[in-house]
């Protein structure tokens, strides 16, 4: 394991690479499985139309840290929590048909901008438009090479503590289906949680790991081997190809059914019939723990010289310091463009009678979620 130090500061620092050539670097796997390759284009590549600075309301402090004895020793002195989230940081194996990998927050945020709703809550959207909405534009390939895992310390009481790791993606694609493509969104937050539990002697031993899959998820008790784990401590899991639901095991596993079929005769009687299917294999090996963004959730903390980001608050109508507009500025309670459920070039809905959209509405982001309660969600 690898104290992290500087290299937060250092690789948001780094120059925003040219996301219409989506490259992907993961850690030099020689001895482990696979490493990462280039992956190619993603289906259609609109210009970018945007410039922007990735560390805008990244929330990290880059100054020098102060030793006990006082002298300026240009890093940060690794903190117990932040050794902890690494400990237990997943690897996470992706598809070699990946397009769609993670990145930090910071890196996507100057291809979009922030927006209210009717109901006054700021969401961010793509400021080049979608012009269908099985579109996509070349920053949705995100940047495995400088994306972290966020990790959240979450101490909820009576011997319980919580390691939430989330990973942000810029987009989700969706399933292909009669030709078309159902099921995406601008933005993809997906998480693992492995609980630990004090022995009672004031030591945390691991109990249980939970893997988030689309709007669902499972939990699997530690050391059972229903999770693999590498070097004893990190959970391994698969993210599906383009829409990035966790499982526990390779091969292909059916999430949703869509349409509706007529009981007798066996026959759809809707436009779309199909199981919608998440498909992963170990190709392309990414070990977050060797850049995690840790933080104390209930603090509301950044560890390792990381301040709180602004975007980690639910106060969704604050419009920020700046201008309202830019992402970075405020608080996020969507994070991408609203749904765009036309079919075939018609503006009908028929959401309701098949189950699932062609563009469903950007995701709520972590601080949303119902993970920070008593239950492993």
């Amino acid at each position: 394991m690898r104290s992290l130090l500087l290299l937060p500061a250092l690789a948001l620092a780094a120059c925003t690479p040219d996301p219409s050539e989506p490259s992907v670097t993961a850690t030099d796997s020689s001895t482990q499985g696979p490493t990462a390759g280039d992956v190619g284009q993603t289906e259609s590549s609109p210009g970018d139309t945007t410039d922007g600075d990735p560390d805008e309301g990244s929330g990290l402090d880059t100054t020098t840290s102060v030793s006990e004895t006082g002298t300026d020793t240009g890093e940060l002195e690794p903190d117990p929590q932040q050794v902890l989230l690494e400990t237990y940081a997943p690897r996470i194996w992706f598809t070699a048909q990946e397009f769609y990998f993670p990145s930090s927050v910071e890196w996507a945020l100057p291809y979009q901008e922030r927006f209210m709703d009717e109901e006054g809550q700021y969401w961010i959207r793509t400021i080049e438009s979608l012009g269908a909405p099985s579109d996509t534009l070349p920053f949705f390939a995100g940047d495995l090479a400088t994306a972290p895992v966020y990790g959240y310390w979450a101490d909820k009481g009576e011997g319980v503590l919580d390691l939430v790791y989330f990973v942000y993606f810029p987009y989700n694609r969706g399933k292909s289906v009669a030709d078309t493509i159902w099921g995406n969104h601008v933005g993809d937050w997906e998480h693992i949680t492995v609980r630990l539990l004090d022995d009672g002697a004031g030591t945390f031993n691991p109990s249980q790991v939970y893997l988030s899959a689309h709007s669902f998820g499972g939990a699997y008790d530690w050391g059972s081997g229903e999770v693999e784990l590498f070097d004893g401590t990190h959970p391994v899991v698969y993210a599906a190809t383009g829409s990035h639901g966790f499982w526990a095991q390779p091969g292909n596993h059916v999430y949703q059914s869509i349409g509706e079929t007529d009981p007798v005769f066996d026959l759809c009687i809707t436009l779309v019939c199909a199981d919608l299917v998440d498909e992963t294999a170990p190709d392309v090996a990414w070990d977050t723990w060797e850049f995690v963004l840790g933080m104390d959730f209930f603090a509301q903390q950044g560890l390792m010289g990381m301040s709180w980001p602004v975007w980690m608050s639910d106060d969704f109508t604050d419009p920020g310091a700046g201008d309202p507009a830019v992402p970075g500025m405020g608080p996020i309670y969507r994070w991408g463009n609203p749904e765009d459920c036309s079919v075939l070039g018609i503006p009908i809905d028929i959401t309701q009678l098949i189950g699932v959209c062609r563009l469903e509405d950007g995701p709520t982001g972590p601080i949303s979620k119902s993970t920070w309660g008593a239950e492993l969600q």
